[in-house]
């Protein structure tokens, strides 16, 4: 880099925590160097959980988080679409992501053209253990441990309602998160998983995902603005006196699992 004196072309590297006086419409106030979303999605949770956690991030893109696992990425890992990035302190979070988002709205399109409903209704179904309990002893080589097939190629003709497709669909995307997961979350200490985002809210997901982590407590976590909280979090003994509060994170439990998937 110096040879090429790209080091030239970019700014100073500051420590995250560093702040800038800078003037506004007359007033003084600070400014942060800047972080990336997922390290200041980040500091709201580090500020308040001290014990091992992992975060999942979902959305378009369902991200698991994991600052207390600081192995150097394995070509297996790496293979999973895993990778290495830095927290706000700097030290190393190993994370892995899957596209969930899409191939959710790819799924609801393909139920809501087979069976010509309104399938939207299905995201806010309660998760009923009793039926799903039920579709496992019915279908159990489509709800069974062993199913490893794509959603997009799976003929819908097998089941008989745009609910159980609905089950269905969830099962198989929450069955790829728990090996993306568990690619960053095996060999350490972790105890808790918070969900935020928007499957966070998906009751289906979040109690099939609980049930898959048995030793685990899941917990769906509500935060308002994660990102440009975490971001004032970062400075926030520049500009504010007060302690940092405590209930900035709302969390539903989910319990421990079952091992039913």
């Amino acid at each position: 880099m110096t040879e090429e004196q790209i080091g030239d072309k970019l700014p100073p590297i500051k420590n995250s925590g560093q702040v800038v006086n800078v003037g506004k419409e007359g007033k003084n106030m600070v400014a942060g160097t800047g972080l990336h979303d997922s390290s200041a999605a980040l500091v709201p949770y580090q500020a308040n959980f001290s014990e091992p956690f992992l975060l999942l991030s979902t959305g378009t893109w369902c991200i698991s988080l994991n600052p207390f696992n600081q192995h150097p990425l394995t070509p297996a890992e790496l293979a999973q679409d895993c990778l290495l990035f830095m927290d706000y302190k700097g030290n190393p979070v190993k994370a892995s992501r899957l596209f969930t988002g899409r191939d959710h709205e790819n799924g609801v399109k393909k139920i809501e053209g087979h069976f010509e409903k309104e399938a939207l209704k299905y995201r806010a179904l309660k998760f009923d253990a009793e039926l799903f309990a039920q579709l496992k002893i019915a279908y159990p080589a489509i709800f069974g441990n062993n199913f490893n097939d794509e959603f997009d190629n799976f003929d819908l003709n097998r089941l008989k309602t745009s609910e159980e497709a609905y089950y269905f669909l969830i099962f198989t995307l929450v069955k790829k998160q728990i090996a993306s997961t568990r690619a960053v979350l095996d060999g350490t200490p972790v105890k808790r998983i918070f969900v935020d985002g928007g499957f966070s809210k998906n009751n289906i997901f979040m109690n099939l995902l609980a049930r898959a982590f048995p030793h685990t407590e899941v917990f769906a976590a509500s935060i308002a603005q994660a990102t440009a909280l975490g971001t004032a979090l970062a400075i926030h003994s520049a500009w504010n006196v007060k302690p940092v509060p405590s209930n900035l994170i709302e969390l539903n439990y989910f319990g421990i699992g079952q091992y039913i998937i």
